[in-house]
């Protein structure tokens, strides 16, 4: 029977190149401003789309309570 064998990672090897750390690396910095002005645009994006919807189904329950009036 044959053992198990041992595995070894070289932390050195290119990889493992993501592990490391490097100290003179760059923080991604975020405008604050640039995010603001696009959550804003998102929420009338989606203010408008919403106001569709409602004005869409309030005129097909209209309709349809039209139609059954008729009759």
């Amino acid at each position: 029977m044959r053992g198990k064998e041992q595995v070894i990672f070289d932390i050195k090897s290119e990889k493992f190149k993501y592990l490391q750390r490097e100290s003179d690396k760059i923080k991604n910095v975020v405008n604050i401003d640039i995010l603001n002005k696009r959550l804003n645009e998102i929420k009338k994006v989606n203010i408008y789309s919403n106001i569709k919807i409602v004005v869409f189904s309030i005129l097909v329950v209209l309709g349809f309570s039209l139609i059954s009036l008729s009759y």
